[in-house]
């Protein structure tokens, strides 16, 4: 029942952080969230779900046809409503990205069309982890085995969070940490560069203070008003790539590489020397300058902007250039 969804404004404060989330689901962006337990991490992935449009009736049917082959329930895909899928850090590669025989999907395309959460995912197996750096690149899992060739569509939201450390505290304001800085590198570096590289929005989440959210009560942004804004930025996106299209004697070559985004985020001078300064300064990959502009671009999106302007690059390199270890 929609009253029973949870919403954005149960949680008192946060508010760079739902942000951030809007620009994500804005986008189709994919969330990394590091903070110590009790920051709020959980509470905020398990409402991502809530500020996306219905399934269109092409998603309906594609994603129906994923839990059909499954054997999973489909009632409610057809009534429209987003996958959300959560996993548990246990889980096996086969389990996350599909196997056996016959082959079924794993949770990556069960999560198609909608959100995949990882939850602590410095505990999942770094081989497992891998494994689902294909589909975050390519839309699709695909399959190998010695008695089949098989292919799944997997084009998901990747949601996920860890600690920051084994004992969580790291960075926290109130309570010390108690690993070596050893230990915190290493654990950290358990989810891999090349992972952590595709992951478009790093969020260092920190726990509230009790004095600002007894003030908060009552001021928080909520479902609805992020939503909102959601769907007029995917209406604008929607225009914008259409109007591109038009103009093209080739068509829309869509956002993937760094000619095509460049081109639709149209960044002026200071722009661009900003985003070279950043990228110079924090040796930057070219993947992660793709992903930064398209962040500058959701960005641009949600305030139904034609071009992505300096301070659009500015937020969306905060968003990507963490702070602490294993930067």
């Amino acid at each position: 029942p929609e009253g029973s969804v949870p919403d954005f404004a149960d949680i008192a404060g946060h508010e760079y952080e739902k942000r951030a989330f809007q620009i994500a689901a804005a986008g189709g962006l994919g969330v990394l969230m590091m903070g110590p337990p009790g920051s709020g991490k959980t509470m905020l992935a398990s409402r991502a779900a809530s500020i996306l449009p219905p399934l269109s009736e092409e998603e309906r049917l594609e994603t129906a046809l994923v839990y059909s082959v499954a054997g999973g329930d489909v009632d409610g895909v057809l009534a429209g409503r987003r996958p959300f899928r959560a996993p548990h850090h246990g889980t096996t590669m086969a389990g996350l990205v599909g196997g056996g025989n016959p082959p079924k999907p794993g949770e990556a395309s069960l999560a198609h069309n909608g959100i995949l959460f990882l939850d602590e995912l410095s505990e999942f197996s770094s081989s497992v982890l891998q494994g689902i750096r294909q589909p975050l690149e390519s839309g699709v899992v695909r399959l190998v085995r010695a008695s089949y060739r098989v292919t799944f569509p997997a084009r998901f939201m990747l949601v996920a969070a860890s600690n920051p450390c084994p004992c969580g505290y790291f960075g926290d304001a109130e309570v010390a940490c108690s690993c070596p800085e050893a230990r915190v590198r290493a654990y950290q570096n358990r989810i891999g560069g090349p992972l952590m590289d595709r992951i478009d929005i790093h969020l260092d989440v920190s726990r509230p203070r009790p004095e600002d959210l007894l003030r908060s009560t009552g001021a928080s942004t909520g479902t609805a008003e992020l939503r909102e804004g959601v769907l007029r930025a995917r209406a604008f996106a929607s225009w914008r790539r259409a109007r591109d299209a038009d103009a093209s004697p080739q068509g829309s070559c869509g956002e993937g590489s760094l000619e095509a985004v460049l081109a639709s985020c149209r960044l002026d001078r200071r722009a661009l020397a900003l985003l070279e300064d950043m990228a110079r300064a924090t040796s930057m990959s070219p993947r992660g300058i793709v992903r930064t502009l398209r962040i500058a671009r959701a960005i641009a999106d949600v305030a139904e902007r034609e071009q992505a302007y300096e301070e659009d690059v500015a937020e969306a390199l905060g968003y990507r250039v963490r702070e602490g270890i294993g930067t």
